[in-house]
């Protein structure tokens, strides 16, 4: 708890939307961006992925070890990225629309009120990791 003070803000791991649902919005820091956002300040775009390409971004996460699987089903994987330096814990949720051929994705922080752009980075490396 103190650590939080220090640092700012401290939250829970984000709420698992129900099936078909977006994703849950981000609160007012600035240390969340997601897909699904309405606030620019927030939004990162979709990621563009085939069937294929969905189950295999899935598995490659799977694998690594700074990640771990918190929540799963076909169209949704809900995990816990752990960063090198500090080991902050961050929450990573994606959601695969298959009709649209879009991951939706949700990269927040668990504490500090900013992330010095650590999400936004994320969400692109995750872009990058499916070309």
């Amino acid at each position: 708890m103190l650590l939080c003070l220090a640092l700012g803000a401290c939250t829970a791991p984000p709420q698992r939307p129900d099936t078909g649902e977006p994703l849950p919005p981000c609160g007012s820091s600035p240390n969340c961006v997601s897909s699904e956002e309405t606030r620019e300040d927030f939004r990162v775009a979709p990621l563009a992925a085939t069937p294929q390409q969905w189950r295999a971004l899935i598995a490659t996460l799977r694998d690594r070890d700074d990640w771990s699987v918190t929540a799963e089903d076909d169209d949704f994987v809900q995990f816990v990225a752990v960063t090198p330096l500090m080991r902050y814990r961050d929450d990573v949720q994606l959601r695969y629309d298959a009709a649209a051929g879009l991951i939706h994705v949700r990269s927040s922080s668990r504490v500090g009120y900013g992330d010095m752009g650590a999400n936004r980075k994320r969400v692109e490396a995750l872009r990058d990791a499916l070309h």
